[in-house]
């Protein structure tokens, strides 16, 4: 009796446990979001009429333990995310598996826009994020080509990649590239830049007045950041248009780690299109890659591995028929390109201190070819290592300095004319004098900053600091150049800023190393002045005024006696100066719409020598407005707009159109075949302007999503109303005149009315 009520006892509870572990059931997946495929981590999974809940995991898998049988209804969610439910039967004794795909709310490009209190913002910095880079119109998307729209900076032609900032030269840009230098930053000097904007984080543009941190040769800072790889999975795109092709890949890195890989290529050289254009031997073509592996160690170290390349090459040939001169008849071969190691690390020494190490590798070849024997190689071939510290001296009081040193050589082998020097309307290529160089120049620079950030309450910010940059191989000079900024922040008024600052350049090679140059030369310098209001409001739109003078002294000019005794054909006699202001009203708040609306009004003129008159730049741009919008009518449909205006570029008349009844050329005696000569007599440099240019373009773009992959297709409309806009004039060459008595002249216009369609595929 007592066996049997105790083996009753013991098959009641063994029962149970048999029965659950019978009948119970889990529910186990993976979620995924729609057209791609990335798992979503952080998603809600319920069991609708339970109490059964799960997430989730980095992976995007959840599962749901102690179902039992029946029909349900499963719900997804997460915020971004439109939320799912689905009906699920369950059998007993059984693991239901289920995969799903949540559709991303306002999706556009993987970004993820947010919002909160303001950081001060540096002087004269404008930024463009990834999302913004690849929406303005008229840009394909280019990296490069979208800050054109950003007030005050201006492209001199519509496929040029030369930037005029703030009435600078081009040569006073400097371009980094994850605080690497940038040096090929467009194939074919501005078709295409050399980075992919699939990459890209944002763009920091500074047009003046920045701190010490930024340096050598350098008066406006284009400063792109790269964006870290996919850490949760693989994924890819594919950028098809009419230029080139695209490829990006990326993906994770163990658990603290990611990596990608963008590269591109034109194809216009894969078909025979020589065989139709009997000029070009060997079609143009470029490629390019951008590749970067980060990894963080612990919490206290980062490690990140750069590498980027381009490349460019061309061949044509110019036969009696193409090519009046002689000499210049035969071969014309262009080959450009650079490659660049870099390697960072970070370090939190300590809650108040961090160091960055940087080591790079930049080796890059110029080699130009044409006619008869003229040449022109340059292989620059550098190593720079970089040392930054920041230390927190208190909550109010930062620290920061930094060292680079830059040791390297460079291979100079040409046969070639000096380039021709701004304003020089006279420059005659075959009649200037050549240079033969066959060298191999080692140099070696160093530039140290040291600089403070400290606040007073919470209105004001100040920044002093200077900077000595040292080159051993030109100037060998070490001139300090101060930097100092103030923020105040007052509650509820806008925000002013103040900076001074001043900043060197070296000279040019051509300019300093012989034969052709002048050892004895100094550095330019350039003093900055700048004050900006700036007031944002709650719904995202920002108010920025700015006023800004840049006062220059010991300009590099031609020496005015040239004598040939005295061997200086350069010297620091040139003065100038540039000044203006700047309006800009924009809004950048939320998915669907962003756009700004910008005027800058600026001089900027020069004087090639103290007793001569200042006259204007050849890169003064006297009026630019501009007008951006992009609307997101659905969450994949878009059109955006963006209409520019510009003041015409200066140019040097002949004296007959100063005056009609002055003669346009003078007859010569050419020496090299004793024929006569027209000798074209020109009047004040950059006394006269081409026509304004203005141009609007319009954007298209639309994106098809499936369950594990999308398409979006895209289609640009340059120079929309087909505006021939001036890019130079064609005089007529015996100089002839019209009833008028007007020298015939014919407008070589930039681009006309130019479609330009792409597919992106996201996998």
């Amino acid at each position: 009796m007592l066996r049997n009520i105790i083996k009753y006892t013991l098959t009641i509870p063994i029962g149970i446990i048999i029965a659950s572990v019978v009948l119970a059931s889990e529910i186990e997946g993976t979620v995924s979001r729609r057209g791609s495929q990335e798992q979503i981590a952080g998603v809600a999974v319920r069991l609708l009429g339970t109490n059964l809940t799960a997430f989730t995991d980095r992976d995007g898998q959840f599962k749901i333990e102690s179902v039992t049988a029946g029909t349900y209804q499963l719900a997804f969610s997460r915020f971004r995310y439109r939320t799912r439910v689905i009906n699920v039967t369950v059998e007993e004794n059984q693991v239901k598996t289920v995969e799903t795909r949540l559709e991303r709310i306002e999706f556009i490009f993987d970004e993820v826009i947010t919002t909160g209190k303001r950081l001060t913002e540096s002087v004269s910095r404008q930024s463009l994020t990834g999302l913004e880079i690849k929406r303005i119109p008229g840009t394909g998307g280019d990296a490069l080509r979208a800050i054109q729209a950003l007030p005050g900076i201006k492209a001199g032609v519509d496929f040029g990649g030369q930037l005029y900032v703030r009435g600078g030269s081009p040569e006073d840009n400097t371009i980094y590239f994850d605080r690497y230098p940038l040096a090929n930053a467009y194939h074919f000097g501005g078709l295409v830049s050399t980075v992919s904007s699939e990459i890209l984080q944002r763009i920091d543009i500074y047009a003046g007045g920045f701190g010490a941190e930024y340096g050598q040769d350098s008066q406006a800072i284009i400063d792109i950041y790269s964006r870290p790889g996919n850490r949760k999975n693989f994924s890819s795109k594919l950028n098809l248009n009419i230029l080139y092709s695209e490829g990006l890949i990326e993906g994770p890195l163990g658990q603290s780690g990611s990596w990608y890989f963008a590269g591109r290529r034109s194809y216009f050289d894969l078909f025979p299109l020589e065989k139709v254009i009997d000029v070009i031997t060997a079609f143009p073509r470029f490629w390019d890659y951008q590749t970067r592996f980060n990894y963080d160690i612990n919490e206290k170290f980062q490690i990140d591995f750069t590498a980027f390349a381009a490349d460019d090459f061309a061949e044509l040939v110019f036969t009696e028929e193409q090519q009046d001169e002689e000499e210049l008849r035969g071969a014309l071969y262009i080959k450009n390109s650079a490659n660049v190691q870099g390697f960072h690390l970070r370090a939190l020494l300590s809650p108040r201190l961090t160091y960055d190490f940087n080591f790079s590798h930049n080796k890059q070849l110029v080699n130009f070819k044409i006619g008869q024997g003229f040449f022109l190689r340059i292989q620059p071939n550098v190593y720079d290592v970089r040392h930054d510290v920041v230390y927190e001296l208190s909550p109010n009081v930062r620290l920061e300095s930094g060292l680079i040193n830059s040791i390297g050589d460079v291979v100079v082998q040409l046969f070639f004319p000096n380039p021709p020097e701004e304003g020089d309307t006279n420059y005659d290529f075959l009649q200037a004098e050549k240079n033969k160089v066959d060298t191999v120049q080692e140099f070696y620079e160093v530039e140290g900053y040291l600089q403070t950030r400290f606040t007073m309450g919470e209105i004001l910010l100040v920044t002093v600091g200077t900077r000595v940059d040292y080159s051993a191989d030109l100037t060998a000079q070490a001139t300090p150049q101060p930097r100092l900024s103030l923020n105040f922040t007052p509650a509820e008024l806008p925000q002013l800023r103040l900076a001074y600052g001043r900043y060197l350049q070296t000279p040019q090679p051509p300019q300093f190393f012989e034969p052709g140059g002048n050892p004895e030369l100094e550095e330019s310098l350039a003093d900055h002045y700048i004050l900006e209001l700036e007031r944002e409001f709650e719904n995202g739109t920002m108010l920025k005024l700015a006023g800004y003078r840049k006062q220059l002294k010991k300009q590099i000019e031609p020496d005015p006696e040239k004598d040939p005794a005295k061997n200086r054909k350069y010297l620091n006699i040139g003065e100038g100066y540039a000044q203006g202001s700047e309006f800009l009203l924009q809004h950048r708040q939320g998915d669907k719409f962003f756009g700004w609306l910008s005027y800058a009004r600026s001089v900027s003129k020069r004087r090639d020598a103290p007793d001569q008159a200042y006259r204007f730049y050849s890169y003064d741009q006297t009026h630019i407005a501009t007008v951006t919008a992009s609307y997101k009518f659905t969450k994949t449909f878009e059109i955006g707009g963006r209409w520019q205006y510009a003041t015409g570029n200066p140019y040097t008349p002949l004296t007959c159109e100063e005056n009609i009844d002055n003669p346009c050329y003078q007859s010569t005696i050419d020496p090299r075949n004793g024929q006569a000569r027209k000798i074209p007599l020109y009047g004040a440099i950059n006394s006269f302007r081409v026509t304004p240019f203005h141009r609007l373009d319009v954007r298209i773009s639309k994106t098809f999503v499936f369950d594990t992959w999308q398409m979006g297709t895209y289609l640009e409309l340059i120079n929309t109303y087909n505006r021939k806009n001036a890019l130079q004039f064609n005089y007529d060459e015996n100089y002839a005149r019209d009833e008028n008595g007007e020298v015939k002249k014919e407008i070589i216009g930039q681009l006309p009315l130019v479609p330009y369609v792409g597919i992106i595929l996201e996998f």
